[in-house]
């Protein structure tokens, strides 16, 4: 091995974890936009095939720096972050925007006559989930330079795990006290169901976080 190579081993890590982290939160920030999107668009079917397949797209390259930072970690001596911390935030991050594809599919395949309001509010906790997220991913130095406030993001996103709990009972039992029809309430009940699981899969990365955050005290 060159000193080169060695180098890159020993302290490359960072410059490029972090930056592929980054990426991906944007990719999941973007499709959960796009998600409100397609809700807004449930007159349009066209239009929410585009979208959607802009949303596949993000999930894809999402993939694919999850991949690059994998490998990243079998190759590197030493991470910024510990490698199965590393590795949770990534699958967990990875579950969100899976969760949101999910629900942009089902939108697709079940193609429902409305969306309903609880959707659009649901999809705007996934939003709000995702951003605090990105606030952390961009710049993950925070968890050492500013441990109270990222613990606080963390804090936000439990708590918007739990409305998101809120909102889907609320709206699960709303609509089976409903005389809507059958089939409508199983195309709704998935969709909503996809939609609180990124939420879940949110509040799993905020976890991870502060399971960083308590290592480091």
């Amino acid at each position: 091995m060159d000193k080169s190579d060695l180098y890159n081993r020993l302290f490359h890590s960072e410059k490029t974890i972090y930056p592929a982290l980054a990426a991906m939160s944007s990719y999941v920030v973007e499709s959960s936009m796009l998600l409100t999107d397609m809700i807004s668009q449930d007159s349009d079917h066209h239009r929410q095939e585009d979208t959607y397949d802009r949303i596949k797209m993000l999930e894809s390259e999402c993939d694919v720096l999850a991949t690059e930072i994998f490998d990243r970690l079998n190759v590197t001596w030493f991470s910024p972050l510990p490698k199965q911390d590393i590795h949770a935030l990534c699958d967990s991050l990875d579950d969100v925007i899976d969760n949101i594809n999910v629900s942009a599919k089902r939108m697709m395949l079940y193609n429902p006559r409305t969306m309903g309001n609880q959707t659009m509010h649901m999809a705007e906790i996934v939003i709000e989930c995702t951003k605090l997220i990105q606030k952390i991913f961009n710049d993950l130095n925070i968890l050492k330079r500013e441990p109270g406030r990222a613990l606080e993001i963390c804090n936000r996103i439990h708590e918007l795990e739990h409305e998101g709990d809120d909102v889907y009972g609320s709206f699960v039992q709303e609509l089976f006290e409903s005389d809507t029809e059958a089939l409508e309430v199983i195309k709704i009940k998935e969709i909503m169901s996809s939609l609180e699981s990124a939420t879940d899969c949110a509040n799993k990365v905020g976890k991870t976080l502060k399971s960083i955050l308590v290592k480091k005290k």
